[in-house]
């Protein structure tokens, strides 16, 4: 006699926009960065129905994420370091929080801040 069960299988989906968040709350956490680098508005996009590019973008492709961020840094800071810093906040934040891996997190330094602001 056979008998055949159905199993359900659990199934757990994060969103980009939680991984953008955690992101955006480890960017706080860095000494060195002044703020993350929103996209500056361009007179072209303005006409244009593309998004414009945010601060942060995930990217998940094969149950990895591929990260983005743009930051500002402040003045007198050793830029690698923070850069570096930063990447293996994210990249340990991400995967503890989610167990989601990360494939690579790329960082731009998009400016640098002379102010204490």
């Amino acid at each position: 006699m056979n008998k055949t069960t159905d199993m359900q299988t659990n199934v757990l989906k994060i969103s980009e926009d939680v991984l953008i968040r955690i992101i955006e709350f480890s960017v706080k956490d860095i000494n060195g960065i002044h703020s993350l680098m929103h996209s500056r508005i361009k007179f072209v996009n303005l006409f244009s129905k593309t998004e414009a590019p945010s601060a942060v973008s995930v990217k998940l492709k094969d149950g990895a994420a591929d990260v983005t961020v743009s930051i500002v840094v402040s003045y007198n800071c050793n830029v690698k370091q923070v850069a570096e810093q930063l990447q293996v906040r994210i990249k340990n934040d991400i995967q503890n929080m989610t167990s989601i891996a990360v494939a690579k997190v790329n960082v731009i330094i998009d400016s640098i801040a002379f102010d204490n602001n």
